[in-house]
């Protein structure tokens, strides 16, 4: 069996908590002990308790496949498979998307976490941008790549957000997400 690094049981403890009670459940000593480790070592690790969900969420949102795509990959099948990806992770992990959630709801009152919370995001849209210059240099302009790239961060949260929220619609949210790859890479302009 692999062992997790208490820097890594602390995250996903974070995570936990904060889809099982949002805000108010991430503690110092809630969080130990559902990581077994002592306070001590959970503020060894992250000076902060917001530092390990921004860890997570960074993590989260770069590391999905779909954020890398292979030169020459078509737009179309990058954005179909964005959609995919964040459908997927949805899906596949309930925990993450409500952490998520409360983590951005907690952001609000929390001007530093907000402004740290924007810097990720901001991150995302630039990967966006430069990702789409990349695969298709000739199509858009700096400025329509990035305007897209905007709406593709816009989209996609609502697509998590809806998926969290009425996951009994996963048809219609998935022919929606295909809907704007229709408008934005034609099936003819593969």
């Amino acid at each position: 069996m692999i062992r997790t690094t208490k820097r890594q049981a602390i995250i996903e403890a974070a995570l936990a908590l904060l889809a099982e009670g949002g805000g108010e459940a991430l503690t110092a000593s809630a969080l130990a002990a559902r990581a077994g480790v002592s306070k001590a070592n959970v503020f060894h690790h992250f000076p902060r308790l917001d530092d390990i969900v921004l860890e997570a969420l960074e993590a989260f949102i770069m590391g999905m496949p779909s954020m890398w795509p292979d030169a020459g990959t078509p737009v179309r099948d990058w954005l179909l498979a964005l959609g995919t990806d964040t459908i997927s992770t949805m899906d596949a992990d309930p925990a993450l998307s409500g952490a998520y959630f409360a983590f951005v709801s907690r952001a609000q009152g929390n001007p530093a976490l907000r402004q740290r919370l924007a810097e990720i995001v901001g991150a995302a849209r630039g990967h966006f941008e430069a990702v789409l210059v990349h695969l298709a240099p000739e199509r858009f302009t700096q400025e329509e790549a990035e305007a897209l790239a905007g709406l593709l961060l816009l989209t996609l949260d609502g697509l998590a957000l809806h998926r969290q929220l009425v996951p009994e619609c996963a048809a219609e949210q998935a022919t929606a997400w295909a809907a704007l790859v229709d408008r934005i890479a034609p099936v003819e302009d593969v």
